[in-house]
């Protein structure tokens, strides 16, 4: 997305590396005056334009009477190009402007069509920079006038991808969705992958700020393919952003993570710090989304440390206002708040540095001799009624600060008998429901005790009657002749169909490997097990070293992914799904997802334990569960539990 702004002024930064010896310059100047010395003279002065900008002057005005002396436009419009490129790296904006027009009227007299469009993407950069977004559409779209039946193409898709950011930048994505799709042809047609993955980009975006996230999903894959099949570092970090910022819209938080974790990993790769902000904004961003704010703070962290390490902080805003949110969240309020203040100030402080550049300009335009004169004895008068009005104000101003003294008085008591009252209501509540609490714990230990008596009775009891009768008839069955009747072998197979049902149920209600290995193999051998039911595939991932926890903890925490992989089964016909383990540091934290169309629960419940009493089993383990399901974007649910006093001492 960022391309087009790079493309403004790359043709000046491919300069000579010619020496800069007075000898040289000297044999340059006293040469005839032909067509080789301009050609010399310009590549000569191009060394200069970054290092010493009064030498480039001057050679550049010694190029403009050679030019206009053998008559070559191209070399006269070049001057002017390259004068408006020193003004406006110098922050000389209008002067800039003016030479870059000045460069236009010569290369029209000039085949040179492309340097023409490059002129006005320069003034257009320019206009939008100060804010003229009109000035800025018109040179863009004469840019595109210019180029459509020209040989430059791959310049005309960057015309079109730069016009679909500028109208994404003003919401309005209807219109931005128009151009990157021409963006998008016109790259096919020049064969420029890194310019249409770019607009494949700017197209998954603005579909996606308009909720049609399946079909932002196509371009979004679309420029991941290519990317891959490109292989470059670089626009496999665009590509992937796009998707990124797709599921993060789409409030897909576990997809949103896994994107921006390869952002920052390709960014690295081709040391693009850009990208690599941007990647770690999308790790903190998509945590915060899922509900992890420690998470997401450590990554907002790490993107402001970046920032100022490189010196990119043009996120700057968004890190101290994600940080903010986080804290917020945590219930951090006075540190929400002092992060948020520092958002505001960032903010308000461009907007100031633009207002007191506009002011100084003005200054400058307007002050002459005369209103200076007249501004002193304006000033004078006002001094004189100032001094008669101070008098009369100030006793006004003494009653009314005694006025606001009483009041904050008043106010601070008010407020303190109110934090009391509250503070009393609050303690109340929390002995009430801790209360609640206990009831719970013991209700779930007290289920699972009768579950293991249950499993028990039906494993060494049930079970074994049922291998004794098997064996019985195994023995009597080939002496009586029995072992090839039609009904002794349906008898046989019904046994094994009920030995296997009561393993079965037995495992469920107590499973053994849960209690011998914990719980990541655990949740990797069910989710193994139940993706070979109907259709439905489940991928599980761990992350971090997943430590053992008492067994009550793991058991419970077990029967709550089974319920919730169980309702995905019954209920969200999805196709595909995803588990996801992860400790970090003594945080535990797991997210399930699916593609399908959610389980219908508006009012609450479904058949099981019911979404209130899920909430009730999390919180009764000191956990947070955050539940999201709709027709379009599926099933998805985050859990996360302090786990710094439940781990489990294993033996050596």
């Amino acid at each position: 997305m960022n391309r087009i702004s790079a493309l403004l002024f790359a043709f000046l930064l491919v300069v000579s590396s010619i020496s800069a010896q007075d000898t040289e310059e000297a044999g340059i100047l006293s040469a005839p005056d032909d067509s080789a010395k301009i050609v010399r003279l310009a590549n000569y002065t191009y060394s200069f334009v970054d290092s010493d900008k009064k030498k480039a002057a001057r050679l550049y005005d010694e190029l403009m009477r050679l030019s206009k002396k053998l008559n070559y436009p191209y070399w006269s419009g070049m001057v002017w190009f390259n004068r408006g490129y020193m003004n406006a790296k110098a922050a000389n904006d209008e002067q800039a402007m003016r030479d870059f027009d000045s460069a236009i009227a010569y290369l029209k007299k000039t085949n040179r069509v492309d340097m023409e469009a490059y002129c006005h993407l320069n003034i257009g950069a320019i206009a939008g920079r100060l804010g003229k977004i009109d000035e800025k559409i018109s040179r863009i779209s004469e840019v595109i006038r210019l180029l459509e039946k020209t040989k430059y193409q791959d310049i005309l898709a960057n015309a079109y991808s730069g016009m679909g950011v500028l109208f994404f930048n003003l919401d309005e994505y209807d219109k931005g969705l128009v151009y990157f799709q021409k963006g998008a042809q016109t790259a096919v047609q020049a064969k420029d992958t890194a310019t249409l993955v770019e607009t494949l980009y700017g197209m998954t975006n603005c579909l996606s700020s308009q909720g049609k996230f399946a079909e932002a999903l196509k371009n979004g894959n679309e420029a991941v393919r290519l990317a891959a099949l490109q292989g470059k570092d670089y626009n496999l970090s665009v590509a992937h952003n796009s998707m990124a910022e797709l599921y993060r819209k789409w409030g897909k938080a576990g997809l949103s993570i896994e994107h921006a974790r390869q952002v920052l990993q390709y960014a690295i790769a081709c040391d693009d710090v850009q990208y690599q902000l941007i990647g770690t904004l999308g790790l903190a961003d998509g945590y915060r989304i899922a509900g992890n704010f420690r998470e997401s703070i450590r990554y907002y962290n790490k993107a402001l440390q970046l920032g100022k390490e490189k010196a990119v902080v043009i996120q700057l805003d968004d890190i101290y206002k994600g940080l903010s949110e986080a804290y917020e969240h945590l219930g951090e309020d006075a540190r929400a708040l002092d992060l948020y203040k520092k958002f505001i100030v960032y903010r308000d402080s461009a907007g100031n540095e633009k207002i007191r550049k506009n002011a100084a300009e003005l200054e400058v335009k307007y002050k002459t001799a005369e209103k200076e004169k007249v501004l002193s004895q304006n000033k004078l008068l006002l001094a004189q009624k100032d001094l008669q009005l101070q008098k009369s104000r100030s006793y006004i101003y003494y009653a009314f600060g005694a006025f606001v003294l009483v009041s904050l008085v008043a106010i601070l008591l008010y407020l303190q008998a109110r934090y009391k009252k509250l503070s009393h209501a609050r303690e109340l509540k929390s002995i009430q429901q801790q209360k609640e609490l206990q009831l719970l714990q013991a209700l779930m230990q007290g289920e699972e005790k009768e579950r293991s008596r249950i499993a028990k009775d039906l494993h060494d009891g049930v079970a074994g009657m049922l291998a004794a009768a098997k064996m019985h008839l195994s023995s009597t069955g080939p002496a009586d002749g029995l072992s090839e009747d039609e009904g002794y072998l349906r008898g046989m197979n019904l046994l094994n169909e009920a030995t296997d049902e009561i393993r079965k149920t037995s495992h469920n209600l107590m499973p053994e490997i849960l209690l011998r290995h914990g719980l990541d193999i655990a949740l990797d051998r069910y989710c193994e097990r139940v993706s070979s039911n109907r259709g439905l595939k489940i991928q599980y991932d761990s992350w971090g070293e997943i430590g053992r926890f008492t067994d009550s903890f793991e058991l419970s925490l077990y029967r709550i992914v089974q319920e919730l992989l169980n309702n995905v089964i019954k209920h969200s016909k999805a196709t595909q799904g995803m588990v996801q383990l992860t400790q970090h540091d003594d945080v535990l934290s797991i997210s399930i997802e699916d593609n399908g169309v959610g389980m219908g629960t508006e009012n609450g419940s479904r058949d099981g334990m019911g979404l209130h009493s899920l909430q009730s089993r999390v919180k009764a383990m000191n956990g947070k569960i955050d539940i999201k399901e709709s027709d379009e974007n599926g099933f998805s649910a985050y859990l996360e539990f302090e786990v710094v006093d439940i781990k489990k001492e294993l033996a050596a």
